[in-house]
C-alpha cells in the first residue's frame, strides 16, 4: 500500500518502504496515504525535490502524535518531570510481557494535550492481548506516574491520560 501511495512521490535512495511498513501496523490505507502526503509536504517546505527518510520520520510523528506545539513553553521543572515520566514508561514498557521496542522519547509538546510521549511500535498487527500483556500495558501506563513519585516525591497532572487509558484497559 505504501508503494501504491508513494508511486507519484520522488523518493530518496535512503527511503526503505519495508522499514516504514514495519512501523505502521494498524494503519489504514488512508493513514498510509496521509503519511506519504505529509512527508512530501515536509520535503517541499524544505525546498527538497525528493522525499527522504527523515521526512517520513517527522511525518510519522505528526500523524501519530500531532503537530508540534511551539507555543507551549515549559519551565525547567516541567521538562524534568516530563522527561522522567517518559523514561518511566520506556523502562517498564521494554521489560513487560508483550513490551514493544522503544523507538523514541520526546518532551516536545505535540497535539492537543501531549507534553511528551514515548513511542513504542508493535512488531506485528495484533487483534488480541493476553492477560499478562494487558497487565504489562497497564504497568507501562502507570510507570510514568511512578517515576515522577520516585524522583520528585510527588506526582503531577501529566498522568491523567495514562490513568484513563489504564482504566479503559482494566
Amino acid at each position: 500500500i505504501l508503494r501504491v501511495h508513494g508511486r507519484k512521490v520522488p523518493l530518496a535512495p535512503n527511503v526503505d518502504l519495508r522499514i516504514l511498513a514495519r512501523g505502521t501496523p494498524g494503519f489504514s490505507g488512508a493513514d498510509l496515504a496521509n503519511l506519504v502526503n505529509e512527508a512530501a509536504l515536509l520535503a517541499a517546505r524544505k525546498g527538497h525535490r525528493i522525499v527522504a527518510m527523515a521526512d517520513f520520520s517527522e511525518a510519522f510523528e505528526r500523524v501519530v502524535a500531532g503537530l508540534e506545539k511551539k507555543s507551549r513553553v515549559l519551565n525547567a521543572l516541567e521538562k524534568a518531570t516530563i522527561a522522567h515520566h517518559e523514561v518511566g514508561h520506556a523502562i517498564v514498557g521494554s521489560l513487560m510481557p508483550g513490551g514493544q521496542k522503544v523507538e523514541k522519547i520526546s518532551i516536545i509538546p505535540r497535539g492537543a494535550v501531549a507534553l511528551g510521549y514515548t513511542l513504542q511500535l508493535p512488531e506485528e498487527d495484533r487483534f488480541l492481548m493476553l492477560e499478562d500483556e494487558i497487565r504489562g500495558r497497564i504497568a507501562t501506563l502507570l510507570a510514568g506516574r511512578a517515576a515522577e513519585e520516585i524522583v520528585f516525591g510527588k506526582v503531577s497532572t501529566g498522568a491523567s491520560d495514562d490513568l484513563q487509558k489504564a482504566t479503559d484497559l482494566a
